[in-house]
């Protein structure tokens, strides 16, 4: 058996770029068939293969050159299977020039032109040439006679002469091989020792013997393919012993747009991926590092291009995601939701939790285990909880906030006043820069008063009277908050908002409505441990 392996890219027809693969054998028999294979692995622009498609072949057999004359020429029409393969026969097609049977081929060099329409039909375009170097050769064992009489080494042709001895029993006997065992029929056999051909096919696996000994394959006009049609089965196997790297693979193109090692799957099984890993041992299953000199912005990344739903990344365990930082201007755990103009409800951190969904914690005094950079909201009621002092390993203590229709600030405190009756209550000295409006509220204590306002807030002061001297009055002033903050943004004092439309028809608690739950305006993942996934791993 011999084989060719070639590559041609097909550039940009009708917006698909396929990489051809040609696989083209032959039997190097007395009886072989008139015709040598020829099969392709048809790819999309991403590499993906064109599984189950209609696409048109058109073969032709130059002599002399890649750019010599037509000696045979012919088309086929092929359909993909699973994998993207296509397999032809060459002599068998549909015959537009010359005839197959007739090629002398001791006459060459020979090349075998391709042209493609991965449409299906007939608007071919040429691929390019490649030499035929041995494989059809083989056809001409049939121009070899049955009846060996000669050893001719100019031809390159192998015969014998016939067996007329005195024994009438025929010597001629069997050879047969096992692996890399070769015996003879009712002899001794021996071992073949490895071979070291230079093509871009692994045929078999082999030891080259040693400690450390390995392999270099060089594969300049193309890929190295490897296929397996074993069921459930593995098509390439790596393993170190030692304290080595089983795989290790390296780009060092800095203009390269591609993954040094690239995974795909089609399987709707959510126990497989596409790439994974495992560990046993105290070892990371998956990692990824960032070199110090490194520009770019994650060691490892997530992309989930679905729009109806999913994550980027996502973690399970007893620690779903854990994220740390060393630097003080950094973050444990980043989100960032880059939203549809128009639909202004992305979420950039989520969290579904049974009692807790989102939880923070802060470590050091006057730190934030939360903190918003805008608005924050709520749909239920804000408290703040927390061991209840007298029976704090039994009961919670909750507060709650008070709402209101608008963006209030509130200051209040204790007065006494003067031999005139009259009190100056002194506000903090930012007091007029996030403030406006203020409303008071008076109370005499001890005693009655008619207590107002005889001076209203200026200047960071404002003057009670009505009171009588030593007597004391408590206050409060609801002031409107007027920070640059809302003086940029007014909007966010809005009380009743319409909805967008992407908002519209959807509700933060649907069942609170008798909705059903998928009109919840913003969807969570919500699994139980028993749908957590568990992948399967191939050994």
């Amino acid at each position: 058996m011999f084989q060719l392996i070639s590559a041609h890219k097909f550039l940009n027809m009708k917006k698909i770029l396929p990489l051809f693969f040609m696989l083209l054998t032959a039997s190097a028999f007395a009886q072989s068939p008139d015709a040598f294979n020829y099969q392709a692995v048809v790819r999309d622009a991403s590499g993906n293969s064109l599984a189950n498609q209609a696409v048109g072949l058109r073969l032709a057999i130059l002599q002399g050159s890649t750019t010599g004359s037509i000696v045979y020429q012919e088309s086929f029409a092929p359909t993909t299977n699973g994998f993207g393969l296509a397999n032809v026969a060459v002599g068998t097609g549909t015959v537009l020039n010359g005839t197959f049977s007739t090629i002398n081929w001791s006459t060459g060099p020979y090349f075998i032109q391709v042209s493609v329409d991965p449409t299906g039909g007939t608007a071919y375009s040429v691929l390019g040439a490649s030499e035929l170097v041995s494989v059809p050769y083989a056809l001409h064992a049939e121009n070899v006679p049955t009846n060996l009489s000669e050893l001719n080494n100019d031809a390159g042709f192998v015969t014998s002469s016939n067996d007329a001895d005195s024994n009438p029993i025929n010597e001629i006997q069997t050879l047969a091989i096992n692996g890399s065992i070769l015996s003879i029929s009712d002899g001794n056999s021996v071992t073949l020792p490895a071979g070291s051909g230079g093509g871009n096919t692994l045929d078999e696996a082999y030891d080259q013997g040693g400690a450390g000994s390995g392999r270099t394959i060089t594969a300049d006009a193309g890929e190295v393919e490897i296929v397996s049609s074993v069921f459930d089965g593995i098509g390439l196997r790596a393993t170190s012993n030692n304290t080595g790297t089983a795989i290790l693979a390296n780009s060092f193109n800095a203009s390269n747009q591609f993954s040094t090692i690239q995974g795909a799957t089609n399987s709707n099984s959510t126990n497989a991926a596409a790439i994974v890993g495992s560990t046993s041992g105290a070892a990371w299953a998956v990692t990824g590092q960032a070199e110090a000199n490194s520009t770019t912005e994650a060691a490892i990344y997530g992309s989930n291009l679905r729009a109806g739903g999913g994550h980027g990344v996502r973690g399970v365990g007893f620690n779903g995601v854990v994220g740390e930082t060393n630097y003080s201007n950094g973050f444990g755990v980043f989100g960032q939701n880059f939203d549809v103009i128009g639909i202004n409800d992305g979420v950039g951190v989520g969290g579904v939790g049974g009692f807790v969904g989102v939880i923070g914690e802060s470590s050091v005094s006057g730190g934030y285990g939360v903190f918003a950079l805008g608005n924050s909201g709520a749909s239920g009621v804000k408290t703040f909880t927390i061991d209840h002092p007298a029976d704090p390993s039994n009961k919670f203590l909750k507060h709650f906030s008070t709402e209101s229709n608008e963006v209030l600030n509130i200051y209040r405190g204790n007065v006494t006043f003067d031999t005139n009756g009259e009190a100056v209550v002194e506000m903090p000295d930012y007091y007029d820069l996030i403030n406006k409006n203020p409303s008071y509220q008076l109370t005499p204590i001890g005693g009655y008063a008619q207590l107002y306002v005889k001076e209203e807030l200026a200047d960071g002061r404002f003057v009670i009277a009505g009171g009588q001297e030593g007597m004391k009055a408590s206050w409060t002033v609801y002031a409107e908050r007027n920070d640059p903050y809302l003086q940029q943004y007014p909007e966010n004092r809005a009380v009743e908002v319409d909805k967008n439309e992407g908002q519209k028809g959807k509700y933060f608690m649907p069942q609170l409505y008798g909705e059903s739950m998928d009109k919840k305006m913003i969807q969570t993942s919500e699994k139980t441990k028993a749908d957590q996934p568990r992948l399967e791993l191939n050994k």
